[in-house]
């Protein structure tokens, strides 16, 4: 059952930007506002649920405010996301938690025969502390942390992992600015899903967001996984075999190739007040995803959300290969 559960984990996330099997799906999270923006807004508090990546945004939020999302992966993995932020005096506080369900998968053993099925299961609640400082030039600097524990089970297997985020964003220009440094996953793993322990997926993000002071319009670029420049692992498919020495030779990724794969970039428009519409592009999963024989759309997101009293629709899509989509919907208010 390992090596089944360890292909069905890998194809549930890929793009994830994950360095491991078992825990590529903690980043898999968040509201549909957070997917239409390709994962690309870590530096401006879109919602609460923003603060589920970037512990310090939760600071950046008037009021109180949840957020409630459902999704369903191309794989048939179910996502559930919940978040709900509160304020005492100058302290910011974010409860929250993920669920993810795969459904019945097949059991197999050691040589591939199915003997039943069973259910992949991940549950990760969090709480989240952030405050704001003002500077003497009138610009804001937002700090928080996340603590998390993350349980998994599958069939008789379970994991449990211990994490931190921690987040610092710069607020100037009237609020139109934004530019954040997030550390993401630092902590320990307790338990393996299996006989092997892998470990987590410690991340450093970069991102930079900017609103246009006479246009309805805000641009987010996020830099991903800096603690590691070769985001591009082996791939088969670069394998050039010259047809009369059979030699082998691997057409290592370009300079440029590399660089993209850090990269999503987002713009997301407010129409009128009470309409938004988002569209993003992740260029890892696109390098990630992309056939050689077809063209794809994959890197590609989108959504529209809808502003109705303290209540809030959105919707959003990301092309995650030919095959599939991620189709996520959210519903927040504001208390």
């Amino acid at each position: 059952m390992r090596t089944g559960l360890n292909a069905a984990l890998l194809a549930l996330s890929l793009g994830a930007g994950a360095q491991s099997v078992a825990w590529n799906t903690l980043n898999m999270a968040g509201s549909a506002r957070w997917n239409a923006l390709a994962g690309a807004a870590w530096a401006v508090p879109t919602d609460v649920a923003a603060s589920t990546f970037n512990p310090s945004l939760a600071a950046g939020l008037d009021g109180n405010q949840f957020v409630l999302s459902t999704g369903a992966l191309p794989s048939g993995l179910r996502l559930g996301h919940m978040s709900a932020k509160f304020r005492h005096r100058t302290w910011h506080f974010a409860l929250g938690a993920d669920y993810l369900n795969s459904g019945a998968m097949p059991e197999t053993n050691e040589v591939g025969a199915v003997i039943g099925s069973f259910r992949f299961q991940e549950s990760r609640p969090r709480a989240t502390l952030a405050r704001a400082f003002t500077l003497k030039s009138g610009s804001h600097v937002l700090v928080g942390a996340t603590a998390r524990w993350t349980l998994q089970t599958a069939s008789n297997l379970v994991a449990q992992a211990l994490t931190s985020d921690w987040g610092a964003t710069y607020v100037g220009d009237s609020g139109r600015l934004h530019a954040a440094l997030v550390l993401q996953h630092a902590g320990l793993s307790l338990d393996p899903l299996g006989s092997t322990s892998e470990p987590l997926p410690t991340a450093l993000h970069a991102a930079f967001s900017r609103k246009f002071r006479y246009a309805p319009f805000r641009i987010h670029v996020a830099a991903r996984d800096l603690q590691r420049w070769n985001l591009a692992g082996y791939e088969p498919l670069r394998e050039l075999r010259d047809p009369l020495t059979g030699q082998t030779t691997y057409n290592a990724p370009s300079w440029t190739n590399l660089a993209l794969r850090h990269l999503a970039v987002a713009v997301e428009a407010e129409l009128g007040g009470r309409l938004r519409a988002q569209v993003g592009y992740d260029f890892r999963r696109q390098l990630e995803m992309q056939l050689p024989t077809r063209r794809t759309n994959a890197g590609l997101s989108f959504g529209f959300g809808l502003k109705a009293g303290k209540s809030q629709f959105q919707w959003s899509q990301a092309v995650y290969h030919v095959a599939g989509r991620f189709t996520q919907f959210s519903y927040t208010r504001s208390l």
